[in-house]
Parts: structure tokens; C-alpha cells; sequence
């Protein structure tokens, strides 16, 4: 029993021991702290203002305390991207105005990098919380919506800007052009044009059968103005397509100036460069476009789901420097691709920066700083949403619009190669609907490009308007812009058939394509009609309707004298009065085939009834003109044979 009781005793003696050193042991250990890591002591620095940082941010970004190593060591920033990089960057090319000084936008200096959601500061080192793995699924989900909106507006952006500025688009094409219009010249109208010219000369031999002088010297100048127009595109091809192009471009810079995004020229009193070319926006529209496209629908949506606001404090402070130290620019960009063995400072360098940004609004906004580290994954899902929402809701109409102007530019090119085709039957002015066809095609395309180049300019500038104002909701944005595009698309649904004005059926242009030979000879059989007195009607069947035209005769060709014309007409319409009133049981019937049983089959009205010049029923004017013919004189009354005499006794 005194063994048992001295075990216990010394048990609870080793449990009291272990009890006040692991109370008394911390206490201790914090007086020598002599492998603890230095605490990072931050410079007695003035920060930054709001304006200062929208201003000039990497600037700002010197002025933030460093990270130290043991707190990096914690941290696992993203890597950057380029701006031709993924999905997005699939579609992006480098500006010219991103080589230049002066003003730039997002686009022009990033291209389509940079957007995209990560975790950060999710490990629990450092003391920070561990965010639950279910979470990076979802934040894996906003990921990918995007960059899903961002590979549509990089989509958008490419169209428009070769839309507005074909040069970019078609300078692959000048050697089709001017290859293949010259070998169709030399080809086909150089050799089937002479024959051509017989069957014109042959052709109007035929028609002077009628002594029409006027019609056979519109003949004759038909054929020399189409030969003259073939002859000259087809010696100047790539200046006829670019003469087309330059006009409408011209047009369309006039237009975007005036209600497009406008250049951004700094003042020269807050010019803070010395020199004036870096307060110059060299940017042409089309570039400026895609920096308020990528701005308005990219950026601010991206920081809707990267610091919870696109309008805050913080966004406007270091929103900026965030988006700077994830994405390359093109100049960087160059560097590494020419120098590969700079790139590993060049990255470290950017996680440097965005680790430090993000200390700072550790410290300034904890909120802002929870959405930075993805741990409000279902707010990140909603602003992806929104993201590609309002990206498909845009690219509707702009899309749309970019693609007609293309397809207008494409059509001038095709238009050059198949002129010296139809030229050659289109030298026979009866046979010119196919070249009269293509002009109206390219007239058309040319007032189409226009009015869906001034639509696509004033839509966006209504996208910018509407987006840049923070006292509409979210939900309400994304409304208002495919409200916009929905009553752009019909302002200007009559002009989106590229090859008509005015929105007429196509499907009749294409079924009357091979009906010119119908209306050549149909020419033909009225020029052979030699008998001036011919005034029978013709009737002429066009689209399923059959008009009845009435030939006239020139008044010096009949035979009639004018003076009994009142009273010929008279008669006829008493005799078709006459007609008219006959009732239907005199319709002649068929007679039987068959035996007594068959009937006798009713009898139908003709469909086709003859034309009869029937009086008008008002009151017939005095002619303004009197036709003298010799023969046609009334003859005078003869005088009365007067009464033979008879004597009064013979009475």
C-alpha cells in the first residue's frame, strides 16, 4: 500500500511539473527570442493620395513598405501572363500605338491579359485562415466565366478593328485581286468580247429595221462605257479596291470622331511630360474603341470579383497596380522574347509588387482583402456571370455590325474579278442586268458600311456612357446594353442585306438571274414587228401577275383621220357594252363525245380577254395640236341641184 500510494503521489507531482512548464515555458522562450524571424518594419513614408495613385501608380507602388522574406516565403502570388496569352490572347495583335508615345488604354498597352481569378494567402502559413477546398472549385468556376468573357470581347475587338480599318485585313487579298482580274481580262473579255461586239453591231442593224435612232445610240454608248469601265479596272484592280476603301474609311474616321470614342490628348499646362508627343493620343479609332470595350466590360467586371467593387476606395487606389502586377505588357512582353534570360526577374519583379499591394489593403480594407484571396468564392461566380453575361449581350450587335462592314469590304474585291465576266455579256444593253446588278451590289455596300459603321460608333458610345456611370446597378447595365443593341439591330434591320438598299427580297434578284436572255429576245420579236399599225396588246407575265401593255401607234402612222377617232371609240364601247350585257346561258358548250348519257360540260369564261380601248368617262379636251394630211381634208359638202323649171300650164 506505501508503494501505490508513493506511484500516485509521484504521478501527480510529473503532471503538475508538465502543467507549469507548458505555462511558464512561453513566457520564458519570449524573453530571448534569438531564432524568431525580425519583424518587417515599414519606412516613415507619406502614401499615395487617390489621385496620386490614378495618376502614376508605379510611383506609388515605391512608396509601399517591402515584404520580407520569412512573410513571401508564406505568400504564393500569381505569375503573369502575356497579352496574347490563352483563350483570349488568341485573338489579340499588338497595336501600332502601343510602339509610339503618348496616351494609352488598357487594350493598347496589355492587350487580353491579366484577367482571370486566383487564391491567394489560402494556405494557413503565416498565421492567415485555411480556406475550405470546396471553395477553389468554385473559384475555379469564376475563373473560367472570365476568361470565357474575355476571349468574346478579344473576339469583338479583332472584328471591329479590321472592320474600321480594312488595310489590316486586305492587303492578303491584293495579289488575288490583281492576278486574277487580269487573267479573266486577258482570258475571257479580250476573246469573247469582239464576239460580243458583233452581236451589238448585228443587234443594231436590227433595230434601225424601226427607225428608233434614239434607242440604237443608247445601244452604242452602253457598250463603249462598259468597255471603257472594264478596260480601266481591269488595268488598275488593287487601286480600284483601295479607292473604295479609302473613301468609306475617310467617311467612317469623320463619323467616329464626331460620336465614337474620342482622343484623349492631355493639356499642355497638365502635360507633366517634357515632351509633347508622350500627352498625344496617337491611338486611330478602332483602337480606341477596344480600350473602351475593355475597360468598361473586362476590367471593371474583373474587379467586381477581385476586391468586391469596381467604384470603392480601394478599387480606384490600388485596382490599377493589382491588374499591372499579374499582366505584361507588349513592350515587356518584347524584352523577354528577345532577351528569355530576363524573364525570371521580370516575374519576380511583378509578385514583388502584387504582394506588397496586397499587404496594403490587408491593412486598409479587410473586406477587399477577403474577396483578393478568394474566400468569398460565390461573389467571385456572380461578377464571372456578369462578366459574361454583358459580354454576350454586347458582342450581339457588335459582332453583327463588324461582320456586315467586312463582308461590304470583301464584296468591293470580288466585285474588281468579276467585272470583266459580266462585262462581257453586259456589252449587249439587254443583256447588262447581271453588271447592272453588280452595281447596285457595290453601291449598296458602300451605304451599308457607312450606316453600320456610324451604328457600331454611336452604340458604343452609349456602352461607355452607361457602364462609366456608378449610380446604375449592375443587373441594370447589363439591361441597358442589350437594350441598346436591340434597338440598334432594328433601326437598322432594312439595311443588313449587304447587297441591296433598302432591305429588298433577295430571293427575287436570285430567281431573275437567268432571265435576261427572256427579255433579250422578247426585244427581239417586238423590233421585227413590221407593221407600224399594229396595235394589239401584249401581255407580259412578271412574278405570277400578267399586265396587259397596249401598244401605241405614232399618230403619223395610222390611217384614220384624228377628226373620226372620238367616234370610233364611241362605237367600240357601245359594242362592248353590248357584250357585257349578253347573259350567261349563250356561253357555247362543249359538244358531247360519249354517248346520250354524257353531259354536256359548262362553259368557262376566257381568263384572257382581248384589250379594248374603252372612252374614259370624262369629258374629252380639245387637242393642243392639229396633224395636216393632204388626204384627210373633209370633202366639201356638194351644193344642191336645183329644181328643174316646169312651165305653169304644164303644172
Amino acid at each position: 500500500m506505501a508503494r501505490t500510494g508513493a506511484r500516485v503521489a509521484a504521478l501527480l507531482l510529473a503532471i503538475g511539473v508538465l502543467a507549469s512548464a507548458t505555462l511558464v515555458w512561453p513566457v520564458l522562450g519570449s524573453a530571448a527570442p534569438a531564432s524568431a524571424a525580425p519583424v518587417p518594419t515599414r519606412a516613415k513614408v507619406a502614401l499615395c493620395t487617390t489621385a496620386e495613385w490614378e495618376a502614376d501608380f508605379r510611383a506609388c507602388v515605391e512608396r509601399l513598405a517591402d515584404v520580407s522574406e520569412a512573410t513571401a516565403q508564406c505568400l504564393h502570388p500569381p505569375t503573369p501572363t502575356k497579352p496574347d496569352s490563352g483563350f483570349g490572347g488568341w485573338f489579340a495583335s499588338r497595336p501600332e500605338a502601343s510602339k509610339q508615345p503618348g496616351v494609352k488604354g488598357m487594350y493598347t498597352e496589355y492587350g487580353n491579359a491579366g484577367y482571370s481569378y486566383e487564391t491567394y494567402d489560402d494556405s494557413g502559413g503565416c498565421a492567415s485562415d485555411v480556406i475550405d477546398p470546396g471553395s477553389k472549385v468554385f473559384n475555379k468556376i469564376a475563373d473560367g466565366e472570365i476568361r470565357i468573357a474575355t476571349a468574346i470581347i478579344g473576339a469583338s475587338n479583332a472584328l471591329r478593328e479590321r472592320a474600321w480599318d480594312p488595310r489590316t485585313m486586305w492587303d492578303w487579298a491584293d495579289p488575288l485581286v490583281e492576278q486574277a482580274t487580269r487573267a479573266v481580262y486577258e482570258r475571257v473579255f479580250s476573246v469573247f468580247g469582239i464576239i460580243t461586239l458583233c452581236v451589238v453591231g448585228l443587234y443594231l442593224l436590227w433595230r434601225s429595221r424601226q427607225s428608233d435612232m434614239s434607242n440604237a445610240m443608247t445601244t452604242a454608248g452602253w457598250a463603249v462605257l462598259v468597255m471603257v469601265a472594264v478596260t480601266a479596272i481591269a488595268a488598275w484592280p488593287v487601286r480600284s479596291a483601295n479607292l473604295a476603301d479609302g473613301t468609306l474609311v475617310t467617311t467612317l474616321n469623320v463619323v467616329h470622331e464626331a460620336v465614337g470614342p474620342r482622343a484623349r490628348d492631355i493639356p499642355a499646362d497638365k502635360c507633366a511630360s517634357p515632351t509633347s508627343s508622350a500627352c498625344k493620343d496617337n491611338r486611330p479609332p478602332a483602337v480606341r474603341a477596344s480600350d473602351t470595350t475593355t475597360e468598361t466590360m473586362l476590367y471593371r467586371n474583373w474587379l467586381r470579383g477581385a476586391l468586391g467593387s469596381s467604384d470603392s476606395e480601394t478599387a480606384r487606389k490600388y485596382g490599377r497596380a493589382l491588374y499591372d502586377a499579374k499582366a505584361f505588357t507588349w513592350e515587356e512582353a518584347a524584352r523577354i522574347d528577345a532577351n528569355p534570360d530576363t524573364r525570371d526577374a521580370a516575374v519576380e519583379a511583378k509578385q514583388e509588387q502584387w504582394m506588397k499591394v496586397a499587404e496594403q489593403i490587408k491593412a486598409e480594407d479587410k473586406e477587399a482583402y477577403e474577396y483578393l484571396r478568394g474566400a468569398r468564392d460565390s461573389d467571385r461566380i456572380g461578377a464571372g456571370l456578369i462578366a459574361i453575361l454583358a459580354a454576350i449581350l454586347f458582342a450581339m450587335f457588335d459582332l453583327t455590325a463588324s461582320v456586315l462592314v467586312l463582308l461590304g469590304f470583301l464584296l468591293f474585291r470580288w466585285a474588281v474579278i468579276a467585272t470583266p465576266v459580266l462585262g462581257t455579256v453586259g456589252l449587249m444593253r439587254p443583256a447588262s442586268a447581271g453588271l447592272r446588278r453588280l452595281g447596285n451590289a457595290v453601291v449598296a455596300a458602300v451605304f451599308n458600311i457607312a450606316i453600320f459603321g456610324t451604328g457600331a460608333a454611336i452604340y458604343l458610345f452609349a456602352v461607355d456612357l452607361v457602364m462609366s456611370t456608378s449610380t446604375i446597378p449592375g443587373w441594370l447595365q447589363v439591361a441597358l446594353i442589350w437594350l441598346c443593341g436591340v434597338v440598334g439591330w432594328l433601326l437598322l434591320r432594312p439595311y443588313r442585306r449587304i447587297t441591296q438598299l433598302g432591305g429588298k427580297d433577295s430571293t427575287e434578284v436570285v430567281g431573275a438571274a437567268g432571265s435576261w436572255h427572256r427579255r433579250f429576245f422578247r426585244d427581239v420579236r417586238a423590233a421585227s414587228r413590221l407593221d407600224p399599225s399594229d396595235d394589239r396588246a401584249g401581255d407580259v407575265r412578271v412574278k405570277n401577275r400578267t399586265l396587259v401593255i397596249q401598244t401605241n401607234v405614232r399618230p403619223e402612222s395610222r390611217h384614220e383621220d384624228p377628226a373620226h377617232a372620238a367616234a370610233g371609240r364611241a362605237e367600240r364601247a357601245e359594242n362592248a357594252t353590248d357584250r357585257a350585257a349578253e347573259p350567261a346561258s349563250t356561253t357555247p358548250t362543249a359538244p358531247s363525245e360519249g354517248g346520250s348519257g354524257s353531259r354536256p360540260a359548262p362553259g368557262r369564261p376566257s381568263r384572257h380577254r382581248p384589250a379594248e380601248w374603252t372612252e374614259p368617262d370624262v369629258p374629252a379636251e380639245n387637242p393642243s395640236y392639229v396633224i395636216y394630211r393632204p388626204d384627210s381634208a373633209p370633202a366639201p359638202d356638194p351644193k344642191p341641184t336645183p329644181a328643174p323649171r316646169i312651165r305653169s300650164e304644164a303644172r
